[in-house]
Order: C-alpha cells, then sequence, then structure tokens
C-alpha cells in the first residue's frame, strides 16, 4: 500500500516543479526542485484554477517510489484534462507547496507573484464542459482572434471609452472600421436562420464569463503577470488575446447595435432575443437580458493584463480595489479568507510598499480594512466612503467591508467621478496621525455641512425580479414630484429639469459608449416622459426606455430625500430625518451623517445625489468649514 508522499525543507529561492507523466487512469508526477531566480528561467507553465472545496478527492501519485499526494476535486478534475501536457513541467500550488507546513507556505504564497511572471506560460483552467462552453470557446477563438488580428487590443482604452471616434490616427481608424464589419457580420447572422453557424455564441460566452473562476481575488494576480496565458475549458482552448478581445467586442457590439436600432437602422431589437420573446419571458424581460450579461470580473481581469504587458506597470492600490470589489449588479472577486481581500492584490499594486500594508495573518479582517482604507484616504481618495453602504450605521461606518458584496456607486463610471461636489478642495492633512478621531478606529475629515433631511420618501429597489418596473419607478417619481411641489428652492425650468434627472443620479448610457455620462434632456428627458406617461406593457415604451430603466438600479436601495432649505435629492435607503448632509472636502459627492449624539461625531450613512451642488456651486458660499470625526 503506498504511502504519503514526504516533501523535504525548499529552500529560499526555489519552487518545486511537476513533471507530468500520465492523468489516466491514474495521475502520475515526478517532482523536481529548481531554483527560481536564474537566469534564464525555469521552463515551467503555472496553473490558474479555482481550489473549490478542500476535503480530498483523489490522489497524485508521486514517481519514483509511488507516493501520493491528496487533492480536491477541482484540481483532479483539471488534471484529466492536461492530455496535452503530459511530459512537460508545470507548477500547482496544492501540490507544488507542503500545505502542511505554515513557514514554507508564507515563503511560497510571498514568491507566487514572481512564479506566474517567470512561467513560460500561465494555464487558466475555467472547469469542464457546461453551458455550450464548446460553442464560447469557438466563438472567442474566431470572433475574438479576428478583432485582435483588427488591431482592437492596440486602441487605447481612453479611445474606447469614446467609441466610434478613436482619433484620427490611421491605424486606430482602420483598426475600428474592421471592428465594425465584424459587429455587422454577427449583427445580421443574429436574425438569420440561414447563417446560424456565423453567429457571436452572445449566451454562450456570457455564460462562460460568469464561472466562479474569474471571481476568486487570487486570479486577478496571476492573470495579470502571465506573459503568455492560455484558457482552457473542458478540453477546448483558447489564447487570452482572443478572449480579452471578445469581451470588448462584445461590449461594443451591443452598443453598436442599441444605437443602429434607436437611429431606425435596423428594424430588430438589439441581442439574441426579438421583442416577442422578451414580453413573453416568464419571469419578465429584465430577467431573460440578464442571460446576456458578461460578468464585470473577466473584463477586469484581462484589462489589468493588457495594461501590464503594454506599459509594464502596476495599478494604484485604489484603482485595484474598485476594479475587484464595487460591482454593478454582480459580486465582487472572492476569497476564503478575509485578509486575501487586500493581500491578494498587494503583489499587483504600485504603492504596496508605501501604503505600509504586509502580509499579516495575525491582523483581523477589520484591522486590515481599516488601514487600507485609512492609507486611500490619506492619498486624496475620500470617494472611498462611497463604497460603506454595507456597513450601514455600524462603526467604523467609514471602513468597507471588503468581505461583503460592495454595491456599485451611484456617482461614478469605472472609477471615473461624474461629479465634483466639493470643486478643487482637498483635505488639507497628509499625515494619517491628523486624521485620527480621539477614539480607536475613527477618523476627521474637513468640509461643510450643507444642510438637514426634513423629509424622506418611499424606499425605491429595482431589481431583476421585477417584471414591468415602471410602476416602482413612477412611485420614485411621485416621491420626488411631491418634495419638489414643497419647496421654491429651485426655479420652474429647475424643477422641470430635477424631476427626472434626480431619479437617475443625473447619468445615462452613453449610446455609443459602454460607459456613463451625465444625462441629456435629449435622451433621458424624453425616455422619462414615454416611461411616466405611457402604458405600461407597451413592447415599444419597453424597448424605448429601457436606458433610462436600467440606469434606475439602485440594489441597495435608495429614496428621495427633502433638505430643510429646499433641496431635493436621493438618499441612501437607510436615511431618516434628522440626518444632515455634507460636503466632505476632496470628496465627489455629499454624504449622508447622523450624529452620534455627541457634538462632531458621526455614522456613515452614504453617499447622495442633492440637485443642484453637484459641481462645487456651494464651495463659494461662505458655508463654515467643521471637522466631522467619524465612526
Amino acid at each position: 500500500m503506498s504511502t504519503r508522499y514526504e516533501y523535504s525543507y525548499l529552500e529560499t529561492g526555489h519552487i518545486r516543479l511537476l513533471h507530468i507523466l500520465s492523468v489516466s487512469p491514474e495521475i502520475r508526477v515526478r517532482i523536481d526542485v529548481v531554483p527560481l531566480d536564474t537566469d534564464p528561467a525555469p521552463i515551467y507553465a503555472a496553473l490558474s484554477y479555482l481550489w473549490g472545496e478542500n476535503p480530498p478527492f483523489s490522489r497524485v501519485i508521486v514517481e519514483p517510489h509511488g507516493r501520493y499526494v491528496d487533492i480536491a476535486r477541482n484540481l483532479t478534475v483539471c488534471f484529466q484534462h492536461l492530455d496535452a501536457f503530459i511530459g512537460t513541467n508545470i507548477w500547482i500550488d496544492a501540490v507544488c507547496i507542503n500545505q502542511e507546513d505554515d513557514e514554507e507556505k508564507s515563503r511560497q504564497v510571498s514568491r507566487m507573484g514572481s512564479i506566474y511572471e517567470r512561467a513560460t506560460k500561465v494555464l487558466s483552467w475555467l472547469g469542464p464542459s457546461a453551458d455550450n462552453s464548446d460553442a464560447a470557446i469557438d466563438g472567442i477563438s474566431n470572433y475574438g482572434k479576428a478583432a485582435v488580428d483588427a488591431g482592437l487590443l492596440d486602441i487605447k482604452k481612453e479611445l474606447l471609452e469614446t467609441w466610434p471616434d478613436v482619433g484620427d490616427d490611421p491605424a486606430n481608424m482602420r483598426a475600428r472600421d474592421a471592428v465594425v464589419e465584424l459587429m455587422v457580420k454577427a449583427n445580421a447572422a443574429e436574425g438569420d436562420a440561414d447563417r446560424a453557424a456565423e453567429r457571436f455564441p452572445r449566451l454562450a460566452f456570457a455564460a462562460i464569463t460568469r464561472r466562479e473562476y474569474f471571481n476568486r481575488v487570487w486570479i486577478k494576480q496571476e492573470i495579470t503577470l502571465a506573459r503568455n496565458s492560455i484558457v482552457l475549458c473542458g478540453f477546448k482552448q483558447t489564447d487570452a488575446e482572443s478572449f480579452h478581445a471578445s469581451l470588448l467586442f462584445y461590449g461594443l457590439l451591443i452598443v453598436w447595435e442599441t444605437n443602429e436600432y434607436r437611429a431606425g437602422r435596423h428594424a430588430r431589437i438589439p441581442g439574441p432575443f426579438s421583442i416577442e420573446e422578451l414580453m413573453a419571458a416568464p419571469d419578465g424581460p429584465w430577467a431573460l437580458l440578464k442571460q446576456t450579461n458578461t460578468d464585470p470580473a473577466a473584463g477586469s481581469a484581462f484589462s489589468g493584463r493588457r495594461k501590464f504587458l503594454r506599459e509594464g506597470g502596476k495599478k494604484p492600490l485604489f484603482e485595484l480595489l474598485h476594479t475587484s470589489y464595487v460591482r454593478n449588479g454582480a459580486l465582487g472577486l472572492r476569497s476564503t479568507k478575509p485578509l486575501d481581500k487586500i493581500y491578494a492584490l498587494l503583489g499587483i499594486a504600485a504603492d504596496a510598499v508605501e501604503s505600509g500594508i504586509y502580509t499579516d495573518y495575525t491582523k483581523t479582517p477589520d484591522e486590515a480594512f481599516e488601514q487600507a482604507a485609512r492609507f486611500l484616504i490619506t492619498q486624496g481618495h475620500v470617494d472611498v466612503l462611497k463604497w460603506c453602504r454595507t456597513r450601514r450605521v455600524n462603526p467604523p461606518t467609514w471602513v468597507p467591508d471588503f468581505d461583503a458584496n460592495l454595491s456599485y456607486t451611484w456617482s461614478d463610471d469605472m472609477g471615473v467621478p461624474l461629479f465634483k461636489a466639493t470643486g478643487s478642495k482637498s483635505q488639507p492633512i497628509t499625515l494619517v496621525h491628523e486624521m485620527n478621531g480621539p477614539r480607536p478606529a475613527s477618523l476627521r475629515l474637513h468640509g461643510v455641512c450643507l444642510d438637514t433631511v426634513v423629509a424622506v420618501g418611499s424606499v425605491f429597489v429595482h431589481n431583476d425580479g421585477m417584471k414591468y418596473p415602471q410602476e416602482a419607478a413612477r412611485q420614485l417619481f411621485l416621491n420626488v414630484k411631491a418634495f419638489l411641489e414643497r419647496t421654491s428652492k429651485y426655479t420652474k425650468d429647475q424643477w422641470d429639469d430635477a424631476l427626472w434627472r434626480i431619479p437617475i443620479c443625473d447619468r445615462e448610457y452613453h449610446p455609443t459608449s459602454m460607459y456613463f455620462q451625465r444625462a441629456t434632456l435629449e435622451r433621458s428627458g424624453r425616455q422619462f416622459e414615454l416611461l411616466r406617461t405611457q402604458p405600461v406593457d407597451d413592447e415599444k415604451v419597453m424597448a424605448e426606455t429601457m436606458s433610462y430603466q436600467a440606469t434606475m438600479r439602485y440594489e441597495n436601495g435608495a429614496r428621495p430625500v427633502l433638505l430643510t432649505a429646499g433641496y431635493v435629492g436621493l438618499g441612501p435607503m437607510e436615511t431618516m430625518a434628522e440626518d444632515i448632509v455634507v460636503l466632505l472636502y476632496g470628496g465627489s459627492t455629499p454624504f449622508v451623517l447622523r450624529s452620534t449624539r455627541t457634538q462632531g461625531e458621526y455614522y456613515l450613512v452614504g453617499e447622495a445625489y442633492i440637485y443642484g451642488v453637484m459641481d462645487g456651486e456651494m464651495m463659494d458660499k461662505g458655508l463654515e468649514e467643521e471637522v466631522f470625526t467619524l465612526y
């Protein structure tokens, strides 16, 4: 009977590599110890995968003595799909690191960034075939590769945000035109049964991006640092560049089709479903449309890799935390250990050393989260406070709970603020100790008090379970309208303007972009009138107001608020009368605070949208500066 493999001491600077001998009927390997920091580096692949359940499921036989290492189910299934890699060297953390030796684990985990960066290739294992994933990989290989060849990945992010305006560079213009040709092909095939084989597999592609793999926080580092990356799903494979290009192509395709439809150049509603299918969906059109949504985690992972390879630099911790955990309608990246929500990003954070945050598993999650939040605020990122909704009003309310699902902020797009409520003002303090409040876990920030909440309206939650959310939307309109009728703060023109801007926090989906912009009367104002006045089940109204409805998505809830001086806006669902609305210097939005009943001390409730104060209008009104202590 075989015995368990005994790991020998692994010297610093060395790693173990598995030489795969067979994967069926038994998984057999040879383990070699090699130095990592050699030039040239050892030739090996590194596996990036989802650990899954921890209990042992099967064994890896280690030759030449036939001893074994227990492995979990996910890794077992992965090995069974690695026929093409028999005879090659591969690094797999579950086997190459002695999981029973905490000292070795600490040393090896601290080197994981180098291990993935130096690997000849990184194998991203998504899991076995399911949900038509073979068709998804084929579509990625076809459309994604064509988009790569067209030059889509060479167009900078800033130009993608203004698509189809990509500037006057001939290379970018040629790339755009080639990508539009692909869009025309995909769109034409969607409505033609004879061209079904030419379609971009939208539902299968969206499903594969929602694989749990993309939502593991360590994956972000592993994909970012991969010089050469292969994506494996079942027995199919494609390259990371084609996968990334497919994500960009699909996003641009939806925007392009929507624009063409609204301009009257296309009769078919955008997407894989007809208007008849949407209206007949048992759970409503939104539930059906949800199947076409890609998970932002996949896009975040590949865009981080693209930037790293292109620019050779890492991202600031603020940007990494935002793209990892602040999500629109989706869960953020997950980890078994809450501390890894911070520690797993340090290897790809440009300011990791400056932050003073080091991997230390003796800390509690709250201690690590507070250290990260305080560092970011000292760097000028007061908008971190907008991530704190899941804390509700339990102290420390100003520290985001990164172990929870952080709701997408109302006033940002991809981390870029749409507003500038405090103008050019910033916090006048730069050192951490100057921000410390009188008690542990407290924070002192400068700003001005705008006003006190005198009344709140009904809570509005727009979720995917609503078949026809127009009725709930109309209730929100009525609440806003009632508050506007109680105030003389605004002129008649401002009153009319506020009525349709407030429900969507003055933002809209741009018809030719994947990103939000400030709302426009021509687009959002028109849709508001249709939504407010036309029959709830009218197919044309549903189609033409989807942008406005999609913008009114407050997963954590929102409620109209009326301030003493007559200002009207939206606050978090937890907002109560007697809460105050403040402008904290450096913040792009107002914030709602609740008194602790001690002078100058408050709990943070959350961000707010207040009509008429979002662009710095109050910074020259002579409001008295105060210091607010947050708990």
